[in-house]
Order: C-alpha cells, then sequence, then structure tokens
C-alpha cells in the first residue's frame, strides 16, 4: 500500500468522519446554550413572579387586618 492508497482509504474517511463529529458536538453546544439560556429566563420570570405574589400576600394581610381592627373600634 503506497502513501496515495492510505491517504484515500485510511486518512480521508477518517477525517470526514472527525469533521462530522465536530460538527454534531458543537450543534449539540449550541443547543445545551439555548436550552440553559431557556431556563434562565424562565427562572427570572419565576422569581419575579413569586415577588409579586408574596407583595400581593402582604398587601392582603394588611387589608385584612386593617378591616379586623377597623370592626372593633
Amino acid at each position: 500500500m503506497d502513501r496515495l492508497e492510505f491517504l484515500q482509504i485510511i486518512c480521508v474517511p477518517a477525517f470526514v468522519w472527525l469533521v462530522y463529529k465536530v460538527g454534531n458536538v458543537q450543534k449539540e453546544l449550541n443547543d445545551f446554550k439555548v436550552q440553559v439560556a431557556r431556563e434562565y429566563a424562565t427562572q427570572v420570570h419565576i422569581t419575579r413572579l413569586e415577588l409579586k405574589i408574596d407583595e400581593l400576600r402582604q398587601l392582603i394581610w394588611e387589608i385584612h387586618n386593617e378591616s379586623k381592627t377597623t370592626k372593633r373600634d
């Protein structure tokens, strides 16, 4: 087997396979980055909603307590 046959039989297919695998890894990494960004954005929105719920709960609690003190007076 001379060098040209070795390149055609072994090296070229190995190089093509390697480029294919690197492309797959890069695609998976990009998909992972998108998923992390979506989860982060979702978590930020959830945290914001939780703060709003806590504020509303506090407001309702204050209104409820005011109505009790007003009835007694």
